[in-house]
């Protein structure tokens, strides 16, 4: 009699726990699958929750996720977090698209400022916010700003109005009057140009001069230019030969970058090293004339008739 009724209480208190687990909602945190975030995300966004309060939970989430070799997480595992960000950057399979960066950096749970922003990037897009998200570039830092208006100066962030900055490698949120006076991702240095590297990750997205165009239309208002700024991490030491990263050969670079380069692992190591040594070579050309023209003459042009003919051939 004993043993029955022992038995009848076990059972009814597993009933009991199986059905309190059911009636509680699922968490979605850093241990879930980045198809689970990006559900959440998208519920949140669709039910009118307030944008801050889905930007901070989001980049809490991706900051717990996301163990970076370039800042103090690095501490925890240094050798193994660079190994990892490093392969992450050129795996084979890896296409280069923002896509591919926000699974892998997902899956092996290591990234770096460029990982953090694409996996923002990607969890907004999938999540299906209708407001412009784009991933800004300085010279040290890359970063996800989600609902920035179309008539924005990038460099300028007193003009990004209720622009949120979703960035996990920082580990915080900012609006854009916030950013105005806060330079951490100009790495303190107000002179530390900002660039919309968007289409670097992203080569279906807009150009925002485009997206500044359709405004434009759109409203009859002219939209104060975008300012020239030479990118940072671009065609460096062509755009010393030139002097001006604006130019047709610069552009042809730029597309067989895009396109060839970086759809093969050695094109993206190639890529990464040029990034790495490229500006101290640009500086040093800039300097003087001849430098220039030895450059122009035994390096530049070469590489720009080297990439209009594979481009041609494919």
């Amino acid at each position: 009699m004993v043993s029955r009724i022992s038995l009848a209480l076990i059972l009814l208190v597993a009933v009991t726990t199986i059905h309190a687990k059911k009636s509680n909602p699922e968490i979605v945190d850093e241990n879930s699958s980045l198809g689970k975030v990006i559900a959440k995300t998208k519920q949140m966004y669709e039910s009118g929750e307030d944008k801050r309060k889905i930007a901070e939970w989001l980049t809490g989430v991706i900051d717990k996720r996301i163990i970076c070799s370039n800042n103090s997480e690095a501490l925890k595992r240094p050798i193994w977090a660079s190994l990892q960000v490093y392969w992450t950057r050129n795996d084979p399979s890896n296409s280069g698209e923002y896509y591919d960066i926000a699974n892998a950096s997902w899956s092996r749970q290591y990234g770096n400022c460029e990982e953090n922003s694409a996996i923002a990037y990607y969890i907004l897009k999938k999540a299906g916010v209708k407001e412009n998200v784009r991933v800004l570039r300085t010279k040290a830092h890359s970063f996800c700003v989600w609902d920035m208006p179309p008539t924005a100066t990038t460099n300028d962030p007193s003009t990004w109005g209720d622009g949120m900055i979703v960035d996990p490698w920082y580990g915080g949120v900012l609006d854009g009057s916030e950013a105005r006076d806060n330079y951490w991702f100009q790495n303190g240095d107000p002179e530390n140009k900002i660039n919309d590297a968007t289409r670097d990750i992203d080569l279906m997205a807009d150009d925002w001069r485009v997206i500044q165009k359709r405004e434009e239309h759109r409203t009859g208002q002219k939209i104060v230019e975008e300012p020239e700024i030479s990118s940072d991490l671009d065609c460096f030491i062509a755009t010393a030969v030139f002097g001006t990263p604006q130019n047709n050969e610069i552009d042809c670079l730029r597309n067989f970058r895009d396109t060839k380069l970086r759809k093969h692992l050695p094109g993206r190591i190639f890529i990464s090293l040029y990034e790495r040594f490229g500006p101290f070579a640009a500086f040093y050309i800039s300097q003087k004339e001849h430098r220039k023209q030895w450059a122009r003459k035994h390096m530049v042009i070469p590489a720009i008739q080297f990439a209009q003919r594979k481009t041609s051939q494919s």
